[in-house]
């Protein structure tokens, strides 16, 4: 039988005005002594009938093994947990193992005191515990307060170190909703925060692992534009599956629903993400072994990059993103921002990464050049599909390209690219080299008579930073030719050209098409590699 916090023993009354800490302190105490044994844990559980307990003080849940708190998740009455603990957390967990809650409504008191709580559950590390723990089918209703906990405003639920946690079907609205961090002290722009407990013997100090915590079914809704909705400090095998957003958008200037302030390894985000603008953002650190399924629509600002992968050292990404919003598109995927102005190469890098985003109208949205130039074994799935390996970019897609008909035959544009020399940089001059592999074809399904031009292409090219071309030399090789009927069709070589215009590259191939048959239809059919070596960026494949 559960223990019951309105007991007479213990003597709750959830009426949402007495100060229940102490009665509910009573009760806990009593579990704690039920489920002492850490080797064999006995799983004491504490039941809230439905009412509004008001907490003043802090619930000590610190060094518990196996107590488990459980309130009334009806659909007319509930429990909710009404708070003025200030900046301590209304139930703080820290040091406890195989402990949780589940089935409750997280509110600050803001109306009924002067210290409404900013941080609703707290998990932690300490040297009594802190491992398999977790909450499920709660509620939190935070309110904005964007200056409290050294910038981060409101806290849904903290977790320091405590691992092996779930998160299992709930509803936290907060500035920020979900803090998981390898430390209790977290500082980047614009926070600087130390969590602690008042009853633990603290908080293990320095860093460690924070990590196999499994997010299911959760909504994280941030409170305006303050913080991101999951903050990441130095995790591993974080798992998540739910919808990320925000409830309103006014204060503040944050577009990140995922923010990683430090390496971060074997993240799995499965999720919709709305009124946010960037799915992830990492800190001048590393993204290793990452998987991100993300469906990203509403988007406030929808010129924000996706992903800002800046100083980082990115390997194993995974990233499979959809823009169902045709507007929202414009915008880059993976992006580094230019270093020092754009004068110098990326400082991150990108080795061993698959992306697919087939609704980026153009390629030049996929990927920053100058991160482009520091990549290495990356495919990038799009309409135009590419890759780079082996420092050569190469199309994916077997190109089909019309050049005409035979009697007025044109110049087929087999590749164009955005070309990597910058025109505001002195020290950008460099090489193109483009191969071509593929068939010239002459003739239709009507006529049934075909001619082909088999072949293989290079263009070698060398551009100064003024942009000034030197004479391309051009190699066609001949690999094979075929015609039905010569006289009607026969293909007698091509004409392979690069030329730029408004800092986009052209490639064309120009077929030699002779014969009787007029009218009948030539066209291109194969791919191309790009390989340049130009300081700063990497030339970028559009089509």
């Amino acid at each position: 039988m559960a223990i019951n916090v309105k007991d007479p023993q213990f003597g709750a009354v959830g009426n949402g005005s007495a100060d229940d800490s102490a009665a509910i302190q009573k009760a806990v105490n009593y579990a704690k002594t039920l489920s002492a044994n850490a080797s064999a844990p006995y799983i004491a559980t504490v039941y809230f009938p439905a009412g509004y307990y008001l907490i003043g003080t802090t619930i000590n849940l610190t060094g518990a093994t196996g107590i488990w708190l459980v309130g009334d998740g009806g659909s007319y009455l509930n429990t909710i947990i009404l708070g003025i603990t200030g900046s301590r957390p209304m139930f703080d967990f820290s040091g406890s193992s195989f402990s949780g809650c589940e089935n409750f409504m997280f509110e600050p008191a803001g109306g009924n005191a002067s210290s409404p709580s900013t941080i609703a559950v707290q998990f932690g590390r300490t040297n009594l515990g802190g491992l398999n723990c977790g909450i499920k089918k709660c509620y939190f209703q935070m309110s904005d307060t964007p200056s409290s906990n050294g910038g981060l405003g409101s806290i849904g639920l903290l977790n320091i170190r405590s691992e092996e946690f779930f998160i299992h079907e709930c509803t936290i609205r907060a500035n920020s909703p979900v803090v998981l961090s390898y430390s209790a002290s977290l500082n980047y722009p614009g926070v600087n925060y130390s969590a602690s407990s008042s009853f633990s013997p603290g908080l293990l100090s320095g860093t460690g692992s924070m990590g196999v915590v499994n997010i299911m079914g959760t909504s994280l809704q941030a409170v305006e534009k303050r913080q991101p909705a999951l903050i990441l400090n130095g995790t591993n095998s974080i798992n998540f599956e739910g919808y990320l957003s925000r409830i309103v958008s006014a204060g503040g200037t944050n577009e990140t629903a995922v923010l990683c302030t430090t390496a971060t390894t074997n993240l799995k985000l499965h999720a919709t993400v709305e009124s946010f603008s960037r799915i992830l953002q990492v800190i001048s650190s590393g993204l290793e072994n990452c998987d991100l399924d993300v469906v990203i629509a509403n988007s406030l600002t929808p010129t924000t990059e996706l992903i800002d992968i800046t100083n980082c050292f990115v390997a194993g990404l995974k990233a499979r993103i959809a823009q169902p919003v045709t507007t929202e598109r414009n915008r880059t995927v993976l992006y580094h921002a230019p270093t020092n102005g754009g004068t110098q190469q990326a400082a991150g890098t990108l080795i061993n990464c698959e992306i697919y985003c087939i609704a980026v109208p153009n390629n030049q949205f996929i990927i920053s050049a100058n991160l482009l130039k520091r990549a290495t074994n990356v495919s990038l799935n799009t309409l135009q599909p590419f890759e780079k390996r082996n420092g050569r970019i190469r199309q994916l897609a077997n190109t089909r390209v019309s050049a005409g008909v035979n009697g007025n035959v044109t110049a087929a544009t087999i590749l164009q690219f955005i070309e990597a020399r910058l025109s505001t940089t002195s020290n950008n001059s460099g090489y193109y080299r483009i191969w071509v592999e593929g068939t010239m074809k002459a003739g239709g399904y009507g006529s049934g008579q075909a001619a082909t031009f088999c072949f293989q292409a290079q263009i070698v090219i060398n551009q100064k930073y003024d942009g000034t071309l030197s004479p391309p030399s051009v190699t066609i090789i001949s690999l094979d030719e075929s015609s039905d009927n010569p006289n009607y069709l026969f293909i007698n070589g091509i004409i392979a050209n690069l030329t730029f215009s408004g800092g986009i590259g052209s490639v064309t191939l120009t077929p030699r098409v002779s014969g009787s048959g007029t009218g009948e239809p030539v066209y291109f059919e194969g791919y191309s590699e790009l390989q340049s070596d130009f300081f700063i960026n990497e030339p970028i494949p559009i089509s």
